[in-house]
């Protein structure tokens, strides 16, 4: 994709409000297909639509969204508590419904799942390249940190090394969640 004339580079971002809801369901479509927009969706794709955005909160989760100089919204960064049934592919507790939720055995840290975010990021394709990754993912994490959660997860697909490098090198590291698929990172405060 030629990006030579773009034009509408002047960035600013902004916390998610509940009309924002729309876009965080484009954005959720975007990480399920790694940004490219020729791919099939997964199928895992329909539960998330309501596990990471139908339930989120602006007021509990909370998140942020960048738009350019001309209000193009160039991509964002929200948060998700998992505090009922369903749970992330980051959930830092057990993955199984049956299991007893307070038993920290089944715990991947210290601190309760419950009080650890899962964060979901992704940038327009016409923004990708210029540094918006990075500045939505700091701003994510300063969320949670006034948040006072004691860190916070993601997953990441071992077939996008370019994301997993921006969360390295903001910090993360791999973390094992017993029972449950690799591809878990988390950042302590």
């Amino acid at each position: 994709m030629d990006l030579s004339n773009v034009n509408d580079t002047q960035l600013r971002v902004r916390i998610a409000q509940e009309e924002d809801r729309t876009y965080l369901l484009r954005l959720l479509y975007l990480t399920s297909v790694f940004g490219d927009e020729s791919e099939a969706l997964p199928e895992s794709h329909i539960p998330d639509v309501q596990r990471y955005v139908g339930d989120w909160s602006p007021l509990v989760d909370g998140g942020v969204l960048a738009f350019s100089n001309f209000e193009v919204p160039a991509g964002g960064a929200w948060l998700r508590y998992f505090t009922g049934d369903e749970k992330g592919a980051a959930y830092m507790g057990p993955q199984s419904p049956d299991a007893d939720p307070h038993d920290e055995s089944l715990w991947a840290t210290e601190f309760d799942p419950e009080s650890i975010p899962e964060l979901c990021i992704a940038v327009e394709r016409r923004y990708a390249g210029q540094g918006l990754g990075k500045i939505l993912l700091d701003n994510v994490v300063e969320l949670a940190r006034q948040q006072d959660a004691p860190a916070v997860a993601l997953w990441v697909d071992s077939e996008n090394p370019r994301a997993r490098k921006l969360y390295e090198a903001a910090g993360f590291s791999d973390i094992d969640i017993p029972n449950a698929a690799p591809g878990a990172m988390i950042k302590y405060f």
